[in-house]
């Protein structure tokens, strides 16, 4: 008599674990398309520090990017920089 492939309990447990991998797989999966995206396109347009950066600066911060995908999404849509070149800045004294 052949053994019942699993116990009700075990096999939610596997679903609820299959569910997790599942999520996860798909929010590191967009989260690489995004970096692959803002780091060849889109940082330097977010932060003008980066124009002079090292090239071992892309694929330190890669990682970062990859788990952060839903902040850089929304910076980078707010058009806001940081790091803006001196020149660049309004004067506040002009006449």
């Amino acid at each position: 008599m052949p053994m019942a492939v699993c116990a009700q309990g075990a096999c939610d447990n596997m679903v609820l674990a299959e569910t997790i991998v599942i999520c996860l797989s798909v929010y590191f999966g967009v989260g690489v398309i995004v970096a692959i995206l803002f780091l060849g396109f889109g940082v330097s347009r977010v932060d003008h520090a980066a124009k002079g950066a090292s090239p071992l600066f892309r694929p330190m911060v890669f990682l970062g990017c990859v788990a952060l995908w839903p902040y850089i999404i929304l910076r980078f849509l707010s058009l806001k920089t940081i790091n803006q070149p001196e020149d660049s800045q309004p004067e506040e004294n002009a006449p």
